[in-house]
């Protein structure tokens, strides 16, 4: 009876538990099923995301189109006409010097024109002049040609030059600065044939400073030969030498002259090759922009009528001036032809029969290659010591590598002279020995003490046999240094200069004093790091007044302002420095650049600053066309640098922006950040305070094809018609100098 109980109770069991399997299968599958529903809505709004998405990519890049054939057409269109302007511009201010100059009455000759140059430079040499002031105004003088004629190579476009024309202007400049460098000797050999009756009666020497705004030429000649003679310091110029004991009793004459300009350097090829970038460097238009125009089928052609006319008398003076330039350069080869020499200093060899075959036809608008020739042409036709596929580890490291040093301050002649025969009284005659050797140098060391080896016990590069030379002196007062300078000799067989030969260097950073040792008596100069203000920490481009803007450069150890208008200028300060002579003055922008460089203050990367400064890594070609564009909007806009640039991708460009008409300060709430791609351009929501990057774009904005257009449409109808007048040269100016400055890789911005 138990048995049959406990099997009919075992058979409610299993029908409870199947009961509880149903429902628990039932609610799988209604959760199975859910979660399919659930998935599938999910794909749905996946897809119907990806296909808004496309949609949007679609509507974007058919935007982008559309735009693109709008914007970038008109864009190139107005970098065309500007090009086109700014060069009518110039040829209009070209042909007014060369009138002004042919009506100038001064009794200055025409450096353009080989008869009155060649005239000039005979005359100088065959002046019996006597006087030393007349001396130093000539070579003021000549220092003004030296001017006129490298403003008239760098403002020359290279298809306005007659063939050869370039060459003879670049020979003109060797020989006045050859002739530059007689007046000073002759000046030299002027005092110390008189030194006797300038000896001084404390010291029972000769010492005499002669100065003027180009020189100061220090003299010590040696009467008192004294063995115990150690130096002179010429105190009111703060330059002194040490003479070497072997030489105290000798009649020997000390000269250090400091010319305040450098007409060495330019006698290295590898300097000009490193100067080429800021020489003969035209506002360029993209080269792609006609191709890009034939593309879209919107290309126009611009045809610029020449409304201004020349005098008759200064037409009739350039017929006149071309057949005796054609006829002087003809005479030149020829004589070249025969003597088939090089002079010493770097002037040009003969032009072979080859090279005038392929220089014989000028296009109307030359090649790559015939603007690399015209360029060459203007420099020393000598071999490069530097080239881009050279290992400079490869190279003499005691030689100045001009990409990573450059002179500053001017060049100072360290010399050893021979004394000339001194006038002798004789029964009341002044008796005077005739020499017409000109000055003569003292070799020094001597030839047999050159050949003798140092012992282990002497200092790297002294000679024990031949005592090196002293000299101190306080820094030029028309340069900047930021540290202390390197000096360096020149070497005339190599066409360089060097650091060899000098040690025992001293530096004294609050007297600004420098002193060191030379094993020789030579030509020497100061050299300063050439990225010692690189990279930049920040920088502000800012409207001021209507067709003027002002850079700002905050460097390493100083800040700079440019102002930019036709003309730039570097801005004044209020407390007077070393480069007064510079500021304040307006000059062309290459011109700024050029004084700026050779003055110290260099804000100016070279070609392989790269390789020497810490950059952002930035696409060149984008980079370009951004300076082009913020140049043309740079009358309404501001815009400074953006610490989240570094941080971007090499194809993207981030600054900040904002309009600026009164040209007062702005505040922080006004600047936004922009993102610059080669594809478009757009404004991000975040701000430059934001502590992390994103790319998140602002609300209500519309992507645009490039920089120029998107700041024009976010622009007032002021800073619009601000825009579309600006001046071309004030546009071509800002550019230039941004260019030049190349602010959106070189400034490394600190978080």
């Amino acid at each position: 009876m138990s048995s049959v109980m406990s099997s009919a109770k075992g058979q409610r069991l299993t029908r409870s538990e199947e009961k509880l399997l149903r429902q628990e299968e039932e609610r799988k599958r209604l959760e199975e099923e859910e979660i399919r529903l659930a998935a599938e809505h999910a794909e749905r709004e996946r897809l119907e995301k990806l296909r808004l998405e496309e949609e949007e990519r679609a509507r974007i890049a058919a935007a982008d189109k559309a735009r693109k054939e709008l914007e970038l057409p008109e864009l190139y269109q107005i970098l065309e006409r500007k090009h086109h302007a700014i060069q009518k511009v110039y040829k209009s201010r070209r042909e007014m010097k060369k009138w002004q100059r042919y009506m100038r009455c001064d009794g200055t000759p025409d450096p353009t024109i080989p008869q009155e140059i060649n005239t000039f430079i005979n005359l100088s040499k065959e002046n019996p002049n006597v006087d030393v002031k007349s001396l130093l105004e000539g070579g003021r003088i000549i220092l003004q040609l030296l001017d006129e004629l490298e403003m008239v190579l760098t403002d020359t476009p290279l298809d306005e030059l007659l063939e050869g024309i370039s060459n003879q202007y670049q020979q003109t400049i060797w020989d006045l600065q050859e002739l530059l460098s007689d007046i000073n000797d002759k000046a030299t050999d002027i005092l110390l044939k008189k030194a006797i009756d300038l000896v001084d009666i404390e010291t029972g020497n000769m010492q005499e400073v002669v100065t003027d705004e180009n020189v100061t030429l220090c003299l010590w000649a040696n009467f008192n030969k004294n063995p115990r003679f150690k130096g002179y310091a010429f105190v009111k110029y703060h330059m002194e030498f040490e003479l070497p004991k072997p030489l105290a009793m000798s009649d020997i004459a000390v000269r250090i002259l400091h010319t305040h300009y450098d007409h060495i350097s330019c006698r290295s090829p590898a300097f000009n090759a490193h100067q080429r970038a800021f020489k003969t460097k035209p506002v360029e238009i993209r080269q792609d922009i006609h191709e890009v125009m034939e593309a879209l089928g919107e290309i126009e052609e611009y045809q610029i009528i020449e409304d201004q006319k020349i005098p008759e008398e200064q037409k009739s003076h350039e017929e006149q001036k071309i057949p005796e330039e054609q006829q002087a350069l003809e005479k030149k080869t020829s004589a070249d032809e025969e003597t088939k020499s090089v002079r010493p200093t770097g002037s040009k060899s003969a032009i072979s029969a080859s090279s005038k075959e392929e220089t014989e036809l000028r296009s109307r608008s030359p090649s790559k290659e015939r603007i690399a020739e015209d360029i060459d042409a203007k420099l020393p036709n000598t071999e490069l010591i530097y080239n881009e596929n050279t290992s400079f580890e490869a190279i003499d490291t005691s030689i100045v590598d001009f990409n990573q040093y450059t002179p500053v301050g001017g060049v100072y002649y360290f010399d050893i002279l021979k004394l000339p025969p001194q006038p002798k009284f004789v029964k009341g005659w002044r008796i005077v020995q005739l020499k017409d050797t000109g000055l003569e140098s003292v070799p020094y060391p001597p030839e047999s003490t050159k050949e003798d080896s140092p012992t282990p016990d002497e200092k790297e590069g002294e000679n024990r046999h031949a005592p090196p030379a002293g000299i101190t002196l306080k820094l030029p007062s028309k340069a900047l240094f930021f540290e202390q300078p390197k000096p360096a000799r020149w070497d005339q067989r190599g066409k360089h200069w060097r650091t060899d030969g000098i040690h025992s260097i001293t530096f004294e950073p609050g007297e600004q004093i420098l002193s060191f040792k030379m094993d020789t008596f030579n030509i020497f100069t100061l050299t300063q790091r050439y990225h010692v203000n690189m990279p930049f920490q920040s920088w502000v481009l800012k409207p001021g007044a209507e067709n003027e803007a002002i850079l700002t450069v905050l460097a390493a150890f100083t800040k700079v302002e440019i102002r930019m208008k036709d003309l730039c200028q570097l801005c004044p300060v209020p407390v007077e420095d070393n480069l007064s002579h510079l500021r304040g003055k307006w000059m062309t922008a290459s011109t700024l650049i050029v004084s700026m460089i050779n003055a110290g203050l260099n804000i100016f990367p070279g070609v392989h600053s790269e390789k020497y400064v810490k950059i952002i890594e930035k696409n060149k070609e984008m980079a370009q066309n951004t300076y082009a564009q913020m140049a043309l909007v740079s009358s309404a806009i501001a815009f400074r640098s953006s610490k989240w640039n570094i941080h971007s991708e090499p194809e993207e460009i981030l600054l900040q922006a904002c309009e600026s008409l009164s040209g007062g300060m702005i505040s922080e709430d006004d600047w936004s950040l922009y993102m610059l791609r080669p594809e478009r351009c757009h404004k991000l929501k975040m701000k430059e305070s934001n502590e992390e990057l994103s790319n998140e774009i602002a609300e209500n904005t519309d992507f645009y094809s490039n920089l120029y257009h998107m700041m024009r449409g976010l622009a007032s109808d002021a800073a619009k018609d601000r825009i579309l007048n600006a001046d071309h040269l004030f546009l071509g100016s800002v550019q230039e100098i941004l260019e030049a400055t190349k602010l959106l890789t070189h400034t490394v911005q600190v978080n």
